[in-house]
């Protein structure tokens, strides 16, 4: 009994050593030689130790005779890599498993909170950090200079769009500018706008005042009296000239009402009996004032009588005022007519210039056309508004100068 229990054990031992050595052969092998060895003709070191190298030159493991299986389960420390006490780490110049979880400090283990780097043990380790350290500091100075330059010029950039911008705005501001509508383009226009309304077809008030004849002749004055020949010949007739109003520069009222031989024709709404003295006294203060300045000229209207034809004129005024409603619409009108005739006359006596309409010098002169204009633009005059009586006068010259102006456009 006691013999088969023996035979038994040895039987056992003899296979668990038999399955442990075929176990052993199917492993892939590492050689491991502390100088001068290889691993299967290797040529990279591992862990510092010179001469020592992997399979066909490269990193990696290659089969030998003897050696460990770096993927064995096994718990024994001389077969495991991934405990930190294994042969493998020992023979490797003391490097242990990189994955030990063994807290000695002679495990160089990544992950091992308290390893020890050697920087301050290990020579070999400890000066390549210096170098990385030197390496690292070097590296942030002169991206600190960069970093300061690249500030630089960034700040120049925006100097310069600041000065782009500014530039730009003053564009602006002067195309803004020439947009704006200006009261001298304005003005351009409008006059523009009316000289060819007056051109086609003027109205008969815009005759008789005067507008239309001096629209014209602004237009044949900015041709320019030198090329006033260009024009076609249109003849003017003395009768007709006799009966046009001119204003010098500057001078006031209108001395239509002045003219000829001063009867005065009354309208029916200022016909009134009781307005017999005051008629009366405008005829003869306007006769007086007139004689004056044909027997002197440069003489000026006394003032006794400048009082008595505005206090005429006064009286007038008010009495249409009252009775406007006893009145046709016809007969105010040409009531106020007349009113505003008499005070541009009374205006036109109390200029000192007005002497000037009685001696000639602010008549209408010419043959024709061209050198009415001449005149007038030498003279500095204009024409004033029709009196009654004068607008057949009115509508000839305002034709003749329509024709007038109409060629010398065309030939200028």
């Amino acid at each position: 009994m006691t013999t088969l229990r023996w035979l038994g054990v040895l039987t056992l031992v003899t296979l668990t050593w038999e399955a442990s050595r075929v176990e052993a052969q199917m492993r892939p092998q590492v050689n491991v030689t502390p100088l001068g060895g290889g691993l299967a003709g290797g040529g990279f070191g591992i862990g510092g130790f010179p001469g020592t190298g992997l399979a066909g030159g490269g990193v990696g493991l290659a089969p030998g005779p003897v050696g460990v299986n770096p993927y064995s389960l096994s718990t024994a420390p001389s077969l495991n890599p991934f405990l930190g006490a294994s042969t493998l780490g020992t023979t490797l110049g003391g490097i242990g498993s990189p994955y030990s979880l063994s807290t000695t400090s002679s495990a160089f283990s990544p992950y091992n909170p308290y390893y020890n780097p050697g920087l301050y043990t290990d020579p070999g380790v400890g000066i390549g950090y210096t170098f990385q350290g030197a390496a690292a500091m070097t590296q942030a100075a002169g991206q600190y200079h960069k970093d300061i330059q690249t500030a630089r010029i960034l700040r120049e950039q925006s100097r310069q769009s600041a000065i782009e911008t500014a530039r730009r705005r003053i564009e602006f501001e002067l195309w803004k500018e020439s947009m704006r509508p200006t009261y001298a383009k304005l003005r351009e226009a409008e006059m523009a706008a009316e000289l060819d309304l007056i051109r086609k077809d003027a109205s008969d008030s815009d005759i008789t005042s005067g507008k239309a004849l001096n629209v014209l002749l602004r237009s044949i004055q900015s041709v320019g009296s030198t090329k006033l020949n260009r024009g076609p010949q249109v003849d003017l007739a003395e009768s007709t000239l006799k009966r046009i109003n001119l204003n010098g520069s500057g001078a006031a009222g209108n001395v239509g009402m002045l003219k000829g031989d001063m009867k005065l024709v009354w309208p029916e709404g200022l016909s009134n009996s009781s307005l017999d003295e005051t008629r009366s006294g405008v005829t003869r203060r306007l006769r007086e004032a007139v004689r004056e300045l044909k027997d002197d000229p440069d003489s000026q209207v006394s003032k006794d009588k400048l009082n008595d034809l505005r206090e005429y004129h006064k009286k007038l005024t008010n009495y249409l005022n009252e009775s406007a409603n006893e009145l046709s619409t016809g007969q105010f009108i040409d009531a106020r007519t007349f009113l505003n005739q008499l005070g541009g006359a009374i205006k036109a006596l109390a200029d000192p210039n007005t002497g000037k309409h009685f001696d000639n010098t602010w008549s209408a002169k010419g043959k024709n056309v061209a050198e009415l204009i001449a005149q007038m633009t030498r003279d500095g005059l204009t024409f004033n508004s029709a009196t009654p009586g004068d607008e057949p006068a009115y509508r000839a010259l305002y034709q003749a100068l329509r024709s007038f102006e109409a060629g010398l456009q065309a030939n200028k």
